[in-house]
């Protein structure tokens, strides 16, 4: 992440009137699935570091 920022980001933020979103999607793949407490600790994490979308299947 810090390379994607330092070589992408701050070279457009730095351009005037220039407005950059960042957007992070996360795919993974759990063969024997997750249990409650899994769960709700990912859930918790999102939340503090304010993800909008959050599903987990």
């Amino acid at each position: 992440m810090r390379q994607i920022v330092e070589a992408i980001i701050e070279q457009l933020t730095v351009l005037p009137g220039s407005e950059v979103t960042l957007k992070l999607e996360i795919d993974a793949e759990v063969p024997h699935g997750l249990d409650r407490s899994k769960v709700r600790t990912l859930l918790e994490n999102a939340n503090t570091l304010g993800f909008i979308d959050k599903v987990i299947k």
